[in-house]
């Protein structure tokens, strides 16, 4: 399993900033490999709530079904993921108030499909891609929350 930790700073209020990256709907709007989510819940975010994601990697769209594995308003998220062929995700997202401003902090473990070829093609090429995507993400949701567009 592979492992990314990246953390960010933002000039928000930590409600404003949890409020934002549990929006579903914004997914595609600030993180990166975000294509589209779909089958959302009619109703606010809660734990075990299910949905689905259109994600892009290296290049392929992947449909994921995605669970809410934990859930602690305003302050930390975390969701589940299984992909076709066995890929597995676990993200985390924790929001800590800074003064008047927020710091997020994001963690991603996952394993790709493909067994000991997935491992390699991820040790190869994926693991620094994967890991500039999250840090883009990060920064998009920043721009994004701090009113500087995309």
């Amino acid at each position: 399993m592979t492992r990314i930790e990246r953390s960010i700073e933002i000039g928000r209020a930590p409600e404003e900033v949890f409020a934002a990256i549990t929006d579903l709907r914004r997914l595609p709007d600030w993180a990166t490999i975000v294509v589209e989510t779909h089958d959302l819940p009619d109703r606010p975010l809660q734990n075990g709530a299910a949905f689905r994601q259109t994600i892009r990697v290296a290049g392929r769209a992947l449909e994921c079904d995605w669970r809410v594995a934990e859930l602690e308003w305003p302050r930390h998220v975390a969701y589940e993921a299984t992909a076709p062929g066995g890929g597995q995700l676990a993200m985390k997202q924790t929001v800590i108030p800074i003064d008047d401003d927020s710091r997020v902090e994001l963690e991603l473990d996952y394993d790709l499909p493909g067994g000991v070829l997935g491992e390699l093609a991820d040790r190869a090429f994926l693991e620094r891609r994967n890991e500039r995507e999250a840090e883009h993400s990060l920064h998009n949701l920043k721009d994004l929350l701090e009113g500087r567009g995309r």
